[in-house]
């Protein structure tokens, strides 16, 4: 655990000092930021158009919170994520330093569990920034905070799970634009699915379940359910796993 912890605080401190990351923290928040006011722009709109036709009625603000933690945050993460993870195995390979850190006792699992908890970090800080949107619809308005608790769960999850696929992405080049652009096309590939998977006869709807949005869109219904925890749990392991063989069987070629 110390290894892991070792590897972890230089990942962050590499965050500290890297124009990047502090650029994709800026588009981040400037996206979430741009979504919540187009939200509220709506949302004024419909309560006016309600009040010149009774019968139109109005959704809560809890519709606000649903789109920002799942519609707005799919978009957003597609933009972050390989800008956060595209370096993380790719620069130690092109600069050969992933052969200094893996040395004994220190192990593959060690270094690619370090380095994802150190980019997971990042998402969590990042998060958090945006925590003042719902705190600010509660202070003006009525909102149920189930769907702001479990919604920042299916946030975090959900943002876990893309950040395990650019690990990965970033383990199979030594080129962080490289990987940048393979995990770009991994989250494309997944959102696709995530689209088309209702469509799907007979088994679509169940189908939808196990599939990250799915997964994410149920967790943003304010009801927390062990289907997507189990999921998205199970998915990180495997693609973290998944990502420090390939490491390992990089080492011996």
């Amino acid at each position: 655990m110390n290894f892991v912890w070792a590897v972890f605080r230089r990942e962050v401190r590499s965050y500290l000092v890297a124009p990047l990351a502090y650029t994709a923290t800026a588009v981040f928040l400037l996206m979430q930021g741009g979504f919540f006011v187009a939200a509220l722009q709506q949302y004024e709109r419909l309560r006016i158009q309600a009040a010149q036709n009774p019968l139109l009625e109005v959704p809560g603000l809890e519709t606000i919170v649903r789109s920002l933690l799942h519609d707005d945050l799919i978009w957003a993460l597609l933009i972050i994520i390989p800008l956060l993870t595209m370096r993380l195995l790719a620069e130690e390979r092109r600069q050969h330093t992933a052969e200094l850190l893996l040395t004994a006792p220190m192990t593959t699992r060690h270094l690619v569990t370090g380095k994802y908890l150190g980019a997971l970090f990042v998402l969590v800080v990042m998060l958090t920034m945006t925590v003042w949107m719902p705190v600010l619809l509660m202070v003006w308005g009525s909102v149920d905070p189930a769907p702001i608790v479990t919604g920042y769960l299916g946030a975090f999850l959900y943002g876990a799970f893309l950040l395990a696929l650019g690990l990965l992405a970033s383990s199979l080049t030594d080129s962080p634009m490289i990987a940048a652009f393979f995990c770009l096309v991994m989250i494309a590939v997944v959102n696709i699915f995530g689209v088309m998977a209702p469509q799907i006869p007979v088994i679509g709807q169940s189908l939808e379940r196990f599939t990250p949005s799915g997964s994410l869109a149920l967790l943003a219904t304010g009801i927390i359910d062990t289907q997507p925890l189990i999921f998205f749990a199970t998915t990180i392991l495997f693609f973290v796993d998944l990502t420090a063989r390939i490491v390992d069987s990089q080492r011996w070629r």
